[in-house]
């Protein structure tokens, strides 16, 4: 059964991204900021990566400010414009996220949720994400959880970052990767966007 699977792995991406956000604080190395994962600092982005057999999975935790420049529901024609194109670079597939292309993956799925977006402009059915209580008044996230099926996962090895690309107000990227090899960390800007395990 298609659900119970997606299920069995969304508990198994939990499992194990849960104890990796912390331990990947102490091996991002000096001259990153720490901070507790999940914490809003502009400029900044956390990646979540989970390879599972030929499932490859990225998990995305943004300020809204690095991907529109602000951080509130659009109120202008500018702003509402910017929301279009940010969601068209998110959910174009071999677009801001890639993986290794011998592995030849496919994008499956893109979801996206922002407390200050409704679903409707993100693309998505249902109803609008409430707020989370960490997060606090006047700052917004942009949450994106990705799916690939990759039809030669023995080839599958980095996932390039062109987030960078899409939206110059993002300076630095942590990674944290669970795949084959165990759990590792990077920290990924303009001119280093690859990530490899």
């Amino acid at each position: 059964d298609l659900s119970r699977i997606e299920t069995m792995q969304a508990k198994l991406r939990a499992a194990l991204l849960r104890p990796l956000s912390i331990i990947c604080l102490g091996l991002l190395g000096p001259g990153v900021q720490a901070h507790e994962p999940g914490a809003h600092v502009h400029g900044v982005a956390v990646l979540r990566v989970v390879v599972d057999g030929s499932t490859l999975s990225a998990e995305l935790e943004s300020p809204l400010d690095n991907i529109l420049g602000y951080e509130h529901a659009p109120g202008t024609p500018q702003e509402q414009q910017a929301v279009k194109l940010a969601v068209a670079a998110l959910r174009k597939p071999g677009g801001i996220l890639l993986p290794t292309p011998a592995a030849q993956c496919t994008l499956q799925k893109v979801d996206l949720a922002s407390a200050a977006l409704t679903p409707a402009m993100l693309g998505e059915t249902g109803p609008a994400t409430p707020p989370s209580p960490d997060e606090p008044a006047g700052h917004a996230d942009l949450d994106g959880d990705f799916s690939w099926q990759c039809a030669k996962p023995e080839f599958l090895h980095s996932l390039r970052v062109d987030l960078f690309l899409a939206f110059p107000r993002l300076h630095k990227m942590q990674v944290e990767v669970a795949g084959p090899k165990g759990q590792s960390a990077a920290t990924l800007t303009e001119s280093h966007r690859t990530v490899q395990w």
